[in-house]
């Protein structure tokens, strides 16, 4: 079944997007909150702490950062927008360009089906309290992971550690490499009570087409 989850900005935008149409059995809608940690990074140092809502194949992250502005991530119909809380002025791209980057991709709970039905089930295991069918998956979109589908939440990730590709644009020269990221999603609703508003792209912000800033191309509106 399917779910209804400058060029400063422009670099974390690329390494800090989401993918949406979850689907998981018996899901109609989400809303939860995810730490994501970088292998080798110290205790108490996540590189993404977020609140996430998903609905009706939307998915909208508010990046929590300590001592920055809160970053404001949507994806819908295929295109992505970011932008920074207060500010007029955001970024748009496509979700083909925006999931190019290394940082916290969400975009595994949009296969959990695919996990379940193609993935090797390695165990059974408990965390946080929840008992958790654990599988693993490899696939070209998400790289190799580990998932903890959680029995009482309909399937529901409550972990996940992946390992992907990460490409970073924006230096002198693209730059190709791994990194594995360990994601924990907790205080899980399903279904989630998401307000309309929360989904839809903001009138007040501009968008610009972040193609434009990597191309050197005068920005369209």
């Amino acid at each position: 079944m399917s779910i209804r989850i400058g060029r400063r900005l422009a670099a974390a935008v690329v390494c800090a997007v989401v993918c949406a149409a979850v689907r998981a059995q018996g899901v109609a809608s989400a809303h939860w909150r995810s730490t994501v940690t970088v292998e080798g990074a110290r205790p108490g140092q996540p590189l993404q702490e977020a609140e996430i809502w998903l609905e009706s194949g939307r998915m909208r992250i508010e990046e929590r950062g300590k001592g920055s502005e809160k970053t404001n991530i949507l994806e819908a119909d295929g295109e992505v927008y970011v932008w920074k809380e207060g500010q007029a002025t955001g970024l748009r791209m496509s979700a083909e360009l925006a999931a190019r980057g290394g940082r916290p991709s969400h975009n595994y709970v949009r296969r959990l089906e695919e996990i379940r039905s193609r993935g090797q089930k390695t165990g059974v295991e408990t965390v946080d309290g929840h008992p958790c069918d654990v599988y693993a998956f490899e696939s070209p979109q998400d790289g190799k992971g580990t998932y903890w589908l959680a029995r009482d939440l309909r399937g529901f990730p409550v972990r996940a550690v992946v390992e992907r590709r990460q490409v970073l644009p924006f230096k002198a020269s693209v730059e190709v490499s791994r990194v594995r990221l360990d994601y924990r999603n907790t205080e899980i609703r399903i279904p989630g009570k998401i307000p309309p508003e929360r989904l839809a792209v903001p009138a007040a912000v501009e968008f610009q087409d972040a193609t434009d800033l990597m191309s050197g191309r005068p920005p369209r509106r």
